[in-house]
């Protein structure tokens, strides 16, 4: 489903992905990708691998199977948030995925950006769950999501590919205790 998305806090503006701009997303994936390769997943190396993967999240955005945002600062793409792999039906969850340009961590901007977010999910997706995760020696991953309201469910083992390495990750999640069919 195609709709605009802006959300503020106090210090950031949130677009969702009809609203950024494809020029600072490029900027932002190739200055960042050292710092983001520690993060697992996928990460774009070249200008037509970013187009590839916006490409690729307006296409899953359309299919209503995730919500990319998109976290400015002054006007400057400083962050990336999604929530991915939306299933409905009995359920209603998503996953959280998120990153910060390694220059602007320990200002508490992802805390600042991921409670709006998570409202979002709650509220404009009705989601009744989100999931995220993170590995065990990120801890300032781990102290944000706590303090936006997650809550450690366990631990996976080698559960998702860093750098090419399966790495163990930190299972957490956010309950809508409001959630209404």
């Amino acid at each position: 489903m195609a709709y605009s998305l802006k959300l503020n806090t106090p210090r950031l503006t949130i677009v969702g992905i009809n609203e950024v701009n494809i020029h600072d997303l490029i900027h932002y994936q190739l200055n960042n990708q050292k710092h983001l390769l520690q993060s697992g997943g996928y990460v774009p190396k070249t200008t037509q691998e970013v187009e590839k993967i916006y490409q690729q999240w307006l296409n899953n955005t359309e299919r209503d199977i995730e919500v990319r945002f998109f976290i400015y600062r002054h006007q400057q793409l400083i962050g990336l948030a999604g929530i991915t792999n939306i299933i409905r039906g009995s359920f209603q969850a998503g996953y959280l995925g998120y990153n910060l340009a390694e220059s602007e961590q320990g200002n508490g901007y992802m805390t600042e950006a991921l409670e709006e977010i998570t409202a979002f999910g709650f509220c404009a997706l009705n989601l009744h769950r989100i999931m995220a995760n993170y590995r065990p020696d990120n801890l300032a991953s781990g102290r944000v999501l706590e303090k936006v309201g997650y809550v450690k469910e366990g631990v996976a083992e080698k559960y998702l590919q860093v750098n090419g390495i399966w790495e163990d990750h930190v299972l957490t999640a956010a309950i809508n205790d409001h959630w209404q069919s």
